[in-house]
């Protein structure tokens, strides 16, 4: 009889554990929660628990995801349009014919062997420099000609470059020699520079920026580009206001059509132009 009653109890026992263990989750073994808190399971298999809630009866909840900023794309730099063949040429006729001379007028490559000799006078160092890179633009694309990089300090050369006073400016002379167009270049109203074949005379009340591009134009001047751009505002001889000391590209090009082994000094226009193909 008595082990019937244990049987009993030992079932209702069991019933009971049962019942707790679905309603609660509650098993044997399993370690109590602590007062107050209760545990959160992980929302997401894999991912660690958010940990336990605040609070008896508070809702476990994903931590906000702060959004990631936008940043707006930077458009592509344009580039430049690469220069055409035929835009090299007709610049470089614009530089050797735009001033209305009628025949080429660079140097020839028979006299001292293509050697071509500068000499300066009452310069100062900042012109010497400045006129040495501008020798070693020109050699780097000249095929027939070179100017040696040995600028004479006074005396005379094949180019004889002398820095005169502002008052002694008008009293010089220019005239047109040995087919060379004489020319000179002014800057507001002032007398810059006075060219003939051969000889140059600068302002040397000049100054600065102003001072550097007339000397650069004034060589080239005598290395025959004679005339003029009105097309590309960075060239060393863009027809307006201009302080460019450097060689652009399109210049590098034209000189280098200019003194290439195919044209010779004297030629007519339509001669370059049936020889360089220009239309």
């Amino acid at each position: 009889m008595k082990a019937g009653w244990a049987f009993l109890l030992s079932g209702i026992f069991i019933i009971a554990v049962g019942l707790a263990w679905i309603f609660t989750g509650w098993s044997p073994g399993s370690p109590a929660s602590s007062p107050g808190q209760s545990s959160s399971p992980s929302l997401f298999p894999g991912f660690p628990s958010l940990g336990p809630s605040a609070g008896e009866g508070a809702v476990a909840t994903q931590a906000p995801v702060t959004p990631t900023p936008t940043v707006p794309e930077t458009p592509a730099a344009q580039e430049t349009p690469a220069l055409s063949s035929d835009d090299i040429r007709l610049h470089f006729l614009d530089l050797a014919f735009g001033a209305g001379n009628a025949n080429l007028e660079r140097w020839n490559a028979t006299d001292n062997n293509g050697r071509i000799v500068i000499a300066l006078t009452a310069n100062n160092n900042a012109d010497t420099r400045l006129l040495e890179n501008a020798v070693r633009e020109f050699n780097s694309v000249s095929k027939t000609n070179q100017i040696s990089e040995m600028i004479k300090q006074g005396g005379t050369g094949d180019i004889t470059i002398k820095f005169i006073p502002e008052s002694g400016m008008g009293g010089i002379a220019i005239n047109a020699s040995d087919g060379r167009t004489p020319r000179e270049f002014s800057v507001d109203g002032v007398t810059a520079a006075k060219i003939s074949r051969g000889s140059v005379y600068i302002n040397a009340n000049l100054k600065g920026d102003v001072r550097n591009h007339t000397l650069i134009r004034s060589l080239f001047y005598e290395l025959g580009v004679a005339g003029d751009s009105d097309t590309y505002p960075d060239s060393v001889f863009y027809s307006g206001n201009n302080t460019n000391t450097n060689l652009t590209y399109a210049d590098k090009k034209a000189i280098e059509i200019m003194y290439g082994s195919g044209l010779t000094p004297g030629m007519s226009v339509n001669e370059v132009k049936g020889i360089i193909y220009i239309r």
